[in-house]
């Protein structure tokens, strides 16, 4: 889906990323909401870093028990590691949480080599519905 690169647009993501997971995966109801919260985390950067009009959010199985998710930014830049933010910082705390749900979930993610997009691969292991 194509998304202006807004903050509003987050919103946008969460909730449809949470209505497709919901209809086309076998996840139960935590993991659904941990791979929302990972959604957020990487449109939120990709709509405060990247340097373009739009994001782009793409989710397929890319197996039968395997959910892909690509959130591209087509603003290449240096790929960004986490880092554990100090209390007083108001932000930089989003990629850390992307790397322990994302661990939690029994997936891997990761960068592009040109940062242009984030991406995770998540076995899906839950109830199916």
């Amino acid at each position: 889906m194509a998304l202006r690169s807004e903050p509003t647009s987050v919103r946008v993501a969460r909730r449809v990323t949470k209505a497709w997971i919901r209809c086309h995966c076998r996840m139960t109801e935590d993991q659904v909401d941990a791979v929302v919260i990972v959604v957020s985390e990487l449109c939120t950067n990709a709509v405060q870093h990247g340097r373009r009009e739009s994001i782009d959010v793409r989710g397929w199985m890319s197996a039968p028990d395997e959910l892909r998710i690509e959130v591209h930014d087509n603003s290449p830049s240096p790929v960004p590691a986490p880092f554990h933010a100090g209390t007083e910082q108001e932000s930089g705390r989003g990629l850390v949480l992307v790397d322990v749900l994302v661990t939690e979930l029994g997936g891997s993610w990761g960068f592009t080599e040109d940062g242009t997009c984030a991406w995770c691969c998540l076995a899906l292991r839950g109830e199916a519905r």
